[in-house]
């Protein structure tokens, strides 16, 4: 699923693409980086705000350049 979300991410032209998860290493063997949540776009937080877990979050978030 992942690496089909990729190709069309690439066929739309979009350069990166992230994921919030509890699993970063399986994102990592796919080529994905660590990356600071609060370098994402600010329509994350958006839903973030209504996230029980706010602002305890535990999710890692990561970012692959395509």
């Amino acid at each position: 699923l992942v690496k089909q979300c990729l190709r069309e991410a690439k066929a739309l032209g979009l350069k990166r693409v992230f994921a919030l998860t509890y699993h970063p290493e399986f994102f990592k063997k796919m080529g994905f980086k660590d990356t600071d949540k609060a370098s994402l776009p600010q329509k994350i937080w958006g839903d973030c705000l209504r996230c029980p877990k706010f602002p305890e979050c535990d999710e890692n978030a990561v970012i692959i350049n395509l």
